[in-house]
């Protein structure tokens, strides 16, 4: 079922009266407003603590992505000190849907490799964008991705994944 749009009618409506609309601004971006927050347990280390923001972009250009932005930061910065990881990755997911309260469908999907970012840095921020795709007006769109990692020194490789909540729906 496709969005029903009124702001055409309405123009019409208005030059017949002879008054003119002001243009209509169409949302660029829908963001979490607030973070998805976990703490990472690091044997013998300081443990780290992970923020994330979903966001969903249409740029002037008349494209959308995804992005996830990630920060993290060491509970304990005198104890941070050794190799975090033996992978850390954040994926990212531009999704659609045909109605407010549908099925989301995968548009664009792209993962990011910071286990040498994480492994140097012991606090940090890093974006994860997905490639760009053609806007549609009567699509739903929204921003999803998930975070992974490998502890190094546990032995236990691969965490399940940390399946993030998506953006609002940007339209």
């Amino acid at each position: 079922m496709k969005k029903r749009h009124i702001a055409a009618p309405i123009a019409v409506t208005l030059a017949v009266l002879g008054l003119s609309a002001p243009p209509a601004q169409a949302a660029t971006d829908a963001c979490t407003s607030s973070p998805q927050e976990k703490r990472v347990v690091l044997p013998n280390k300081s443990d780290l603590d992970l923020d994330l923001y979903l966001c969903v972009f249409r740029t002037t250009d008349n494209e959308v992505y995804s992005q996830v932005r990630i920060n993290w930061s060491a509970t304990t910065p005198a104890a941070a000190v050794g190799r975090k990881f033996d992978g850390f990755r954040v994926n990212s997911r531009l999704e659609y849907r045909f109605s407010s309260g549908g099925v989301d469908y995968i548009n664009r999907n792209y993962t990011c490799d910071y286990t040498a970012s994480a492994n140097d840095l012991w606090a940090a921020t890093a974006r994860c964008n997905t490639p760009r795709s053609n806007w549609d007006g009567d699509l739903y769109w929204s921003s999803d991705g998930q975070v992974q990692w490998d502890i190094d020194g546990d032995g236990e490789g691969w965490q399940e994944p940390w399946q993030l909540t998506g953006s609002p729906l940007l339209s």
